[in-house]
């Protein structure tokens, strides 16, 4: 059994500036599930993007052609305790990384694959975010 919440080196959000535009880009192809480890992550890369100063357009997007997301992984979901489910669900629902984007960038986010129905792209349905 995968300790889900024990940390990873593995780099599922990937994190660069080009041109002002700060892209994350989910990278767990092909679905690009998300876990505890990839929103940590994500968190940490929205931090870096609202205290770059070079940054000033947040572009989300995944890895790979099949998925922009294909929403929470489920076997991490399958074999974690309630308690921790419970918790992970809370943080990560879409609205909340919506949330955490909310500052003084626009923010914008890019399917170019599917994303999963109730999952990433319903919190993206503004493209624009900015104060």
């Amino acid at each position: 059994m995968t300790d889900w919440g024990a940390p990873t080196d593995k780099t599922l959000v990937e994190y660069r500036v080009e041109g002002g535009i700060a892209i994350m880009e989910l990278s767990d192809p092909p679905a690009n599930t998300y876990t505890y480890n990839m929103m940590q992550q994500l968190e940490r890369a929205i931090l870096t993007a609202r205290m770059d100063d070079s940054a000033h357009v947040i572009l989300l997007r995944g890895k790979g052609d099949k998925f922009f997301s294909a929403g929470a992984n489920i076997s991490m979901l399958n074999e974690v305790t309630p308690r921790f489910k419970y918790f992970f669900c809370l943080s990560a629902l879409p609205a909340r990384t919506a949330a955490r984007l909310d500052c003084p960038r626009s923010t914008w986010a890019c399917c170019r694959a599917p994303a999963e129905p109730s999952g990433w792209h319903g919190s993206w349905a503004s493209p624009e975010r900015s104060k």
